[in-house]
């Protein structure tokens, strides 16, 4: 992948903001990019089929949800994450 132009990417949240509803592979499951925290630098991932148990605020189990990752995807001094490097987007390149 072009650092170069990934860097240029992370830098635009309109570009950023385009990835969400993207399938990806990540650490061998599918996921779906459901939404971005760009000051933050989070990418959040949900999947569809794997689900965790949410409790309530006196910890007992309540619903099945989406498993989710928030992903750092730009390091503390604004560059590319290594996590780029474990999502396979699945319906095209990232970067063309």
């Amino acid at each position: 992948m072009n650092i170069h132009l990934l860097q240029m990417m992370i830098d635009d949240h309109k570009e950023m903001v385009g990835l969400i509803g993207r399938p990806v592979r990540y650490l061998d499951e599918q996921y779906e990019v459901t939404d971005l925290l760009h000051e933050e630098g989070l990418l959040i991932i949900s999947a569809d089929i794997a689900c965790d148990v949410q409790e309530d605020s006196f910890g007992r189990a309540r619903r099945l949800v989406p498993r989710r990752q928030n992903l750092k995807f730009r390091d503390a001094e604004g560059r590319p994450s290594a996590v780029w490097d474990d999502l396979a987007f699945l319906d095209g390149p990232l970067i063309p």
